[in-house]
């Protein structure tokens, strides 16, 4: 199977507002499209593997979102390399004669890019392309982790049919059994109804508000974004003065910087199989610093990337402290693991029968030290139970 039958020729962006040398910038790091004859074996020498998606059928009251991915291409040129010389191919757009085509043609590439041992870094379009997205990374995983950064909850409402807007619903309906995790990062809660954060409670999903995250409190972030194999970013979580965006009622949000943070907590993430950033519209967007917003942002996850040490707390255990706490309330040992250098937290929750190793922060330590159950840990607790 050729790439060609996935992707449209991509030419080398346009270096624009040049503030360094060519041979200095992201641009002469990227190798832009693809050479004849080329199948997915030739990308193992990859790390990063750049999709456009120029579509916007299913993104609605936001059409223009299609153009996204070339003016974020040329303002992600203009930016410095990463810290260390990751090799990163940008592919091209995805391609189809209709809008299931690009859905079945990206959950083929997704599952294939994955099994190559590449992270994807999908930019432009709607977020209707995270169902195809989990669907081509469900084939090969089950127990999936995925972190949404949003400030709304996407479900559908009086029978509205599938798009960016209900895309929850089907990740509800159809993925749940794959999901291990699913957290949404930023939500506000004016705009939350009360039947959709029932509907995540009920699924066991995370809904964490914007007020718990904003300022110095974004590092409590840092363990959402840690885990994350998919991890999706609607920049309509941000601020309106830093990103114009097609709906007014998103006048608050992350910042600029609080946005890029973001960004970087993902990139520096141990599982990081793909990062979506969507939405974006360039039409609406007369001073053009969105796009450049958005490739700060991008820019942020890669160069994390490039600097990211692998982490496994019981394959170097030398390199850990264990520490266990019992709650006597609750007649529970809960085991932490803390990285000795850079102050990383892990906790063991209860899953099928067994355990499984989750980011955490220090305060959830504290937390189970003065004799309360870490909500994570009750949080999969009852899940296991429940179902």
């Amino acid at each position: 199977m050729q790439l060609s039958d996935f992707f449209e020729t991509v030419t080398p962006a346009k270096v624009i507002n040049q503030l360094m040398p060519l041979e200095d910038t992201l641009g002469n790091q990227i190798v832009y499209g693809i050479a004849d004859g080329w199948d997915f074996n030739d990308l193992k020498k990859f790390e990063v593997a750049i999709v456009g998606l120029a579509d916007d059928k299913n993104a609605p009251q936001n059409q223009g979102c299609s153009q996204a991915v070339s003016t974020i291409r040329d303002s992600l040129s203009a930016l410095r390399k990463t810290s260390r010389d990751i090799q990163i191919v940008d592919l091209g757009n995805l391609k189809g004669k209709t809008l299931n085509d690009r859905y079945f043609a990206l959950a083929e590439v997704t599952q294939l890019l994955s099994a190559s041992g590449l992270c994807m870094l999908l930019v432009g379009g709607g977020q209707d392309y995270v169902l195809p997205l989990t669907k081509g990374l469900a084939r090969d995983k089950n127990d999936l982790s995925v972190t949404i950064v949003d400030a709304k909850l996407d479900f559908c409402h009086n029978g509205t049919d599938f798009s960016a807007h209900t895309f929850l619903s089907e990740l509800g309906a159809h993925y749940n059994k794959d999901i291990f995790e699913l957290n949404i990062l930023g939500a506000q809660n004016y705009l939350l109804g009360e039947s959709q954060v029932s509907k995540m409670n009920r699924l066991g999903w995370e809904c964490v508000r914007l007020k718990e995250l904003r300022g110095e409190n974004i590092d409590c972030a840092e363990p959402f974004c840690r885990d994350a194999e998919l991890f999706c970013f609607d920049v309509g979580a941000i601020q309106q003065s830093y990103l114009p965006y097609y709906s007014n009622i998103n006048i608050n949000g992350f910042t600029g910087y609080e946005a890029c943070q973001l960004a970087w907590y993902a990139g520096a993430g141990a599982t990081s199989k793909a990062f979506c950033l969507s939405e974006y519209n360039p039409t609406i967007d007369k001073t053009g610093k969105g796009s450049m917003l958005c490739a700060e942002i991008i820019w942020h996850f890669l160069d994390a990337k490039s600097q990211y040490t692998r982490e496994i707390p019981k394959e170097h255990m030398q390199e850990y402290k264990i520490s266990v706490v019992h709650l006597h309330d609750f007649d529970v040992h809960i085991r932490f693991y803390s990285n000795r250098l850079n102050n990383r937290w892990w906790i063991e929750v209860p899953w099928k029968n067994g355990i499984k190793l989750l980011a955490c922060s220090k305060k959830d330590y504290l937390k189970a030290q003065s004799g309360e159950l870490p909500d994570k840990w009750w949080k999969f607790y009852k899940k296991q139970n429940q179902g």
